[in-house]
């Protein structure tokens, strides 16, 4: 294999240097040792040692395949540079990366806190397996600092955030949270789901998280062929992490991580595109005679909008809302009168999608009881997707006339 690039010191030198992040993307990866634009594809589970020193010693870099390749190490580090963290490791899949996290903090005694509205496999995770290994947890308000503060105990070990969260897309003060929580305890480690804006959009670690977590199945990787997720964390957590990544073999192959990193250096386009959508998309359902309520950070009398302003500024390609009839039939009827989004869960990849989100989890209920309308606006064109909302919202009507 011929000599590759330093990559951790390249990326160092361009983030000293103030490039922008997709600037930054383009640039490292564009001089590569064999002279192509896209980074080498290194796929294998065996990697062969020069003499049995070499073997016995197993500080070689690569020694297996489940300990990474140069292609896993590039996205890796590339995911470093976008989050500002020291390590970075992937996973195959974005709940793989929550449930590692929680794997690798938390022992028997401790106690976490989780935001009550995070994504429900990760809740029903918490309360189906962590219990089992003697790890308390408690759901909070996100609507309620407060509620956070008086939670905490001298044994809270982790402190799980999302923002947006799941469906509904209540912002988190990250900042004024951690800052807190820093003050009142030195031991508790603070992790947050940032797969909806991506480090792109937010970057958690410098906003004082210690564990960022992605799911990279999303708009990183955009065009909906590959899961995988990734788990960036602090100097101080890196060891930690490096120990788990090893023991517990957590990786994605080769091939998907070439894919994420082909797909990285067009993810600020696509994303300024699913916002824009996002945007006209609002203002069809917010103007509805149909829709009750408008789940979006952007929209100006939003309880989140200061927040997203202030953090945020770009939105991506998911929103929400609730019909004024709270019959479970009535979703039904318009998700299946959709003839261009599809029915189906994720999101992030250019076909518009469209799915009933379930709240019943939740401890707080917040504003609504009623089921949620989940679209995911892709890269079809916008008229024709509204068309396709309005003619489902008037199949709905005829249909109860």
């Amino acid at each position: 294999m011929t000599n590759r690039i330093d990559y951790l010191n390249k990326i160092k030198t361009n983030t000293h240097n103030n490039l922008a992040d997709s600037t930054t993307l383009i640039k490292t990866f564009d001089d590569m040792d064999n002279g192509f634009v896209n980074n080498i594809l290194v796929n294998g589970s065996t990697i062969l040692f020069r003499n049995t020193s070499e073997m016995i010693k197993n500080n070689k870099k690569y020694t297996y395949g489940t300990h990474g390749t140069p292609t896993t190490n590039d996205l890796c580090v590339a995911i470093s540079m976008l989050e500002r963290s020291d390590k970075t490791m992937v996973t195959c899949s974005g709940l793989m990366a929550l449930t590692s996290t929680f794997l690798c903090i938390l022992k028997p005694n401790d106690h976490a806190l989780v935001v009550d509205s995070v994504y429900n496999p990760l809740k029903q995770f918490c309360k189906m397996l962590l219990t089992r290994f003697n790890v308390h947890v408690d759901f909070f308000d996100p609507r309620d600092e407060y509620n956070l503060k008086t939670l905490l105990r001298t044994n809270t070990k982790l402190i799980h955030l999302e923002s947006p969260c799941s469906n509904t897309f209540e912002i988190l003060d990250i900042h004024s949270i951690c800052k807190y929580i820093k003050q009142r305890s030195n031991r508790c480690v603070i992790s947050m789901d940032n797969s909806w804006a991506t480090p792109l959009i937010y970057k958690p670690i410098t906003q004082g998280v210690d564990i960022s977590i992605c799911a990279l199945t999303k708009y990183p990787t955009g065009c909906s062929d590959v899961v995988i997720g990734s788990v960036s964390t602090t100097k101080k957590l890196s060891l930690a992490f490096n120990n788990f990544e090893r023991l517990i073999g957590t990786t994605s192959s080769s091939y998907n991580c070439t894919l994420v990193l082909k797909n990285l250096k067009s993810v600020f386009v696509r994303l300024y595109y699913h916002h824009n959508s996002v945007v006209k998309v609002c203002k069809y359902l917010t103007t509805s005679g149909y829709v009750s309520h408008v789940f979006s950070p952007i929209l100006p009398w939003s309880p989140d909008h200061k927040l997203w302003k202030r953090d945020y500024k770009l939105s991506n390609g998911i929103i929400s809302f609730t019909l004024k009839s709270n019959k479970i039939e009535d979703y039904k009827r318009l998700l299946d009168g959709l003839k261009i989004f599809g029915l189906g869960w994720s999101w992030g990849g250019y076909k518009s999608l469209a799915a009933i989100a379930d709240t019943k989890h939740r401890h707080f209920k917040g504003i609504t009881n009623t089921p949620i309308i989940r679209l995911q606006i892709g890269f079809e064109d916008i008229n024709d997707l509204i068309n396709d909302l309005d003619n489902s919202f008037q199949h709905v009507n005829n249909k109860k006339t």
